[in-house]
């Protein structure tokens, strides 16, 4: 007899859409204490959760592409964790898809629930949907709602280093979601005037698509950053002051670990995709550097105080 413990959630989606779902792990984590909560998802991500809200995960990427397929064979790992999952969440597949058939096929006896991704025309803040998407298991949408309660008073519990930079990430996934990269490097003259370093973050996305010459204006403004992988920008995240970019997966991570975050929005809809965490804002419209610092000093001003963890290094 197989004992069923695993819950599963399926993701393949960017890191902001990943981070949004956390309020879901943890609900499953608190309804089901003895399960293994386990994201199913690229390794970057699912290492980012195991470190961030303490969950286990698997590689999406080694043998579950299988499941896109007709009468799939599956890697061994693939079909014990489906084997002995009770619960299944999945961003992945649609209702009765081909991906959903054989996740029916090979978790026979789980409880499967296929989640949303929607677009910009949804009702709500995209952590809510969840909700709606577990009307027919009442408990654990009870779960989500009131995860996102606690999310929203003290983050996910990640303890902070002491530090006193401000991060800038000043790119996204769409140049058209960008506030002009000239007024980040104006913002961070005044960041700086006012006592605080400045690093600014930019990933892969930025690398590839800036010219060197823009690159080499933000390194003349600030310390440049470049993370390599998504528990990188976790571990410097946890010793900052505060973070400000645009509408991006960093922002959202930054929030829910407590950081004072400040989101620009320029071309998708704040009420929808706003970050969650116990010290965001969002500024919408026009705004000049100084308007924004104004409401950055705020956010920080404002922010309670957070579990900060003493700094250990080797002798």
């Amino acid at each position: 007899m197989i004992f069923r413990r695993n819950v599963l959630i399926l993701h393949q989606g960017a890191l902001g859409d990943f981070v949004l779902t956390w309020p879901l792990a943890l609900a499953m984590g608190r309804m089901f204490p003895q399960s293994r909560i386990i994201y199913v998802s690229p390794s970057s991500k699912g290492k980012l959760a195991e470190k961030a809200i303490r969950v286990e995960s698997a590689d999406s990427e080694a043998g579950w592409h299988a499941l896109f397929g007709t009468l799939p064979t599956v890697p061994e790992p693939v079909a014990k964790l489906l084997a002995g999952a009770h619960t299944i969440f999945s961003y992945i597949s649609r209702s009765n898809d081909t991906f959903d058939h054989n996740l029916h096929d090979l978790a026979p006896h789980a409880k499967i629930y296929t989640m949303s991704t929607r677009d910009h025309a949804a009702v709500g803040h995209a952590a809510e949907w969840a909700v709606d998407d577990l009307r027919l298991f009442p408990v654990a949408a009870e779960g989500v709602r009131q995860m996102l309660r606690s999310i929203a008073d003290r983050g996910v519990g990640v303890q902070r280093l002491p530090g006193n930079a401000v991060i800038i990430h000043p790119g996204s996934g769409g140049e058209s979601k960008n506030w002009p990269a000239g007024r980040y490097i104006e913002l961070a003259g005044l960041i700086e005037s006012a006592g605080r370093d400045v690093k600014f973050v930019l990933g892969e996305v930025e690398l590839e698509r800036w010219p060197k010459e823009l690159i080499a204006k933000f390194a003349a403004a600030g310390d440049v950053v470049k993370p390599v992988s998504y528990l990188d920008m976790f571990e410097l995240l946890r010793g900052v002051s505060a973070f400000i970019g645009n509408d991006s997966g960093p922002g959202h991570l930054a929030a829910v670990m407590g950081v004072p975050t400040l989101t620009l929005f320029v071309d998708s809809d704040a009420e929808v995709w706003h970050p969650i965490g116990p010290a965001r804002r969002q500024m919408v419209g026009k705004y000049s550097p100084a308007d924004v610092m104004k409401v950055l000093d705020d956010v920080m001003s404002h922010a309670k105080p957070q579990r900060v963890a003493t700094a250990v290094t080797d002798d």
